[in-house]
This record gives structure tokens, sequence and C-alpha cells, in this order.
């Protein structure tokens, strides 16, 4: 599929993803393609270490691809200034932010600078946006809080909120689900999947959630030391990517209940 079909968001060709370290070239995946639509929830897996995050992060253009493209609606995502990205891209990292000396309110009424022109100054409809952003992730007891008391899930809920307050067409998150109960796991995935099909987001997030995974995603990119696999899931299931994720005499994923299961 190509961007030109108008219901294309996201086109990635030939990419691969690495850093440098002292002026060296360290590559930690290539060959890396696909093509997600608008209105897609597609999920990232694979170990620890595979290179996830950065696949995140060089979709977001926080670090450059060693090569290839990323396109974003017909542009090369390198040709986005920052503040065409902002309006475009709201992303959630695993790392705590900066300033959690805020309140809740004040943190997420962050997402809103972009529209505001960073001055701050929130009009009634951004006013409303936030407040749907903080019933959604159900943390209205939260909002008088500063950033500094809260546990780690409940801050993850909090710079979710953030980032559905930017409302942007286009949400990265990495490992949303970590420091979160079952229950808010669960929670999040469906409301993941609630926005990518009601609002039309496109929404890509890395998780190690491969089972709640399964059940959500439209694709799956599975990321192996040998291979970068793209499709929906059940075609990856047929095709055993998720057979040699792990080792085999630990855990092994049974094709019929989807799902990994312990060895005997």
């Amino acid at each position: 599929m190509s961007l030109k079909d108008s219901h294309s968001v996201l086109e990635v060709k030939d990419l691969s993803i690495g850093y440098f370290l002292k002026k060296k070239q360290i590559l930690i995946s290539k060959e890396i393609n696909f093509t997600v639509p608008k209105g897609e929830l597609v999920s990232i897996v694979g170990i620890n270490g595979i290179g996830k995050s950065t696949l995140l992060r060089t979709l977001a253009n926080m670090q450059p691809a060693l090569n290839g493209i990323v396109h974003l609606n017909n542009k090369n995502i390198s040709d986005y200034s920052s503040f065409q990205l902002a309006n475009t891209i709201s992303i959630v990292l695993t790392e705590a932010p900066s300033s959690k000396n805020l309140s809740v309110l004040e943190l997420i009424s962050l997402g809103r600078n972009p529209y505001t022109n960073w001055i701050g100054t929130l009009s009634e409809n951004d006013k409303k946006i936030i407040q749907n952003a903080i019933n959604i992730t159900e943390i209205e007891d939260l909002v008088n809080y500063k950033c500094m008391e809260l546990s780690d899930g409940q801050l993850q809920r909090v710079m979710i909120a953030r980032a559905l307050a930017q409302d942007t067409p286009f949400i990265l998150l990495d490992e949303p689900t970590t420091h979160l109960d079952i229950y808010h796991r669960a929670y999040l995935l469906k409301l993941l999947k609630k926005l990518a099909v009601e609002k039309q987001k496109t929404i890509i997030f890395s998780t190690q959630e491969i089972d709640l995974a399964i059940q959500v995603s439209n694709k799956m990119i599975v990321m192996t030391t040998d291979k970068v696999h793209f499709d929906q899931p059940d075609k990856l299931i047929e095709l055993g990517c998720f057979n040699t994720l792990f080792p085999s005499e630990t855990i092994q994923f049974n094709k019929d209940m989807k799902r990994f299961v312990l060895r005997d």
C-alpha cells in the first residue's frame, strides 16, 4: 500500500535504526517496512533491548534514522518543523517527566501548548479537551496532587492523559502499561482501541503484554534478532513469528490459545 492511498498515514520503507557511540554507528535493526492506515492500533513487541523504544523514537523524529525513510501524511518526517510535529504526534515515553513539581492538572494542560502559542492561555475548548482526557483516564481524584506525590502507575496514567489532551491524529506510546495493575492495563488497551476506532486516531505502542496486544491490535510489529515482521496478529501466529521470541525451555506460544504458556 502506498501513501498515495488517502487512508494511509504512515509509511516506513527500508528503515535502519540505531545510534552513534563515539562516532561509531551502532545498528539495532534494519530492513523495516510497513504501512499504517488511519485509525489503526498497532503494537510493537519483542524481547527487552531489541529496539522497540528506538523504533518509536525514530518514528517520532526524536532520533535520526540510520537509513531509509519515514513518511507521515505524504511528507518525510525529517521535513516537519517542531511546531508541525507537536500538532501531529503526541508521544508517551517511559522516562519520568522533568516537571514533577507541577500539579497533575498543570502537567496535563501542557498538552494544549501547541494550540496556545506556548503562552498557556487556555480557551474554554482547551479546558473541555483537558477535562475529557482526565475523565477517560479515570484520574479525576488526582488532579490537585503534585506529580512528585504520585505512584509510578498513577504518573503513567497522567502522562497518557497529557498526550490525549494534545489531541493529535497520531499517538506513540512506549510501554504504556508499565507500572499499571491488571485492571488498568486492560482498561488502557481497550481505551487505545476505542480511540483508534471511534476517533480515527492512528496509534502505535510498544508493550510486553503480548497476549493482550494480540487481542486488541489491528496489526503488530514483531521485532526479532533476524527480522522485523509486520502483519495482522492471526497471520503472524500462522507464520510462527511468536514461537522464537523467548527461550523455548521455559515458555512457549500456544497457537490455539493465542497466548504464551509455561512449559511443563
